[in-house]
């Protein structure tokens, strides 16, 4: 080296380029995930289904939700809400219709005729625990008839004999049998029912739904009109 004429001359002339050729290829692989990421993501998105709020309704007294329809748009309320109603109509149609309890009112009040207008609308509610009129108001007119004069006699025996029925809710079991639409659907039930007089009774139901808007309004129209029990041991 020429001291001081070449003193500026680098003594490792290829560094920049070295150093630019690295950054060259952090950079391309830093680029190279990004784009792996980002196509998964893509992926990921194109697979996933679209998951719609419910509108729920949260009683007051009981604090029980209950699905009544999606929070989108005017329209009619698609299938998951519909099974839900339906499911929560059936569920309690068949615990009431399955209960014989040691109270002789209660028993009275649940299984007694009620006037639909009045008894069933919107304006009348009642706590968790009242279930005046609550077979009634689930129920089909032919239904009912069919329970006040087939059920009814057999229950009373029962109830004098001292016998008592709970459904056991941990063993109770719902699945449609066959296409539920927004008019109703036809329910498969397995329940077993404790008695303290002649033991646990498994059984299976079919309960038939049909709506009914103006008549049936607590449930949004739905009412179970007709339902079969079979026991199974």
């Amino acid at each position: 080296m020429d001291y001081p004429d070449n003193f500026n001359t680098p003594a490792f002339p290829a560094g920049p380029r070295i150093a630019i050729s690295r950054f060259m290829a952090t950079a391309s692989c830093v680029l190279f995930v990004v784009i792996i990421f980002m196509c998964v993501l893509l992926l990921w998105a194109v697979r996933s289904q679209q998951i719609d709020p419910f509108i729920v309704s949260i009683d007051e007294l009981t604090g029980q939700w209950t699905v009544v329809g999606h929070s989108h748009g005017n329209g009619p309320i698609e299938y998951p809400a519909i099974q839900s109603l339906q499911q929560s109509v059936v569920g309690n149609f068949a615990a009431n219709w399955f209960t014989i309890s040691e109270n002789a009112a209660d028993n009275d009040a649940m299984w007694q005729t009620c006037e639909r207008t009045s008894a069933c609308g919107t304006e009348n509610t009642h706590s968790y625990d009242d279930k005046t009129c609550a077979l009634y108001c689930a129920s089909g007119e032919e239904l009912f008839n069919r329970f006040i004069y087939d059920v009814i006699p057999d229950y009373q025996a029962r109830v004098a004999a001292g016998e008592r029925w709970v459904v056991d809710k941990t063993e109770f079991q719902m699945e449609p049998a066959g296409k539920i639409s927004n008019d109703g659907g036809t329910w498969r039930i397995s329940a077993t029912i404790q008695s303290n007089l002649s033991g646990d009774m498994s059984i299976i139901a079919f309960a038939k739904v049909a709506r009914n808007a103006q008549m049936y309004p607590q449930t949004l129209g739905y009412y179970v009109a007709d339902f079969n029990a079979y026991k199974v041991n």
